[in-house]
């Protein structure tokens, strides 16, 4: 997606792949230490699905 320049696809894969994964790696996990909000899983999976929604409406 970068190497062809296709940002607008790639971005919201890129942040749904890090939304999903684990705690070590995710950013619900700094979310929950730095500011103290707490994502449940469902919420995360709402929101993942919608950016990859949004990635495969964007496709060239």
């Amino acid at each position: 997606m970068i190497v062809a320049n296709n940002f607008i696809t790639g971005i919201p894969l890129f942040i749904a792949a890090i939304l999903i994964a684990p705690p070590p790696v995710g950013i619900s996990a700094m979310l929950k230490q730095q500011f103290n909000i707490d994502i449940s899983m469902a919420a995360r999976m709402l929101i993942a699905t919608l950016l990859l929604l949004i990635a495969w409406l964007s496709l060239p």
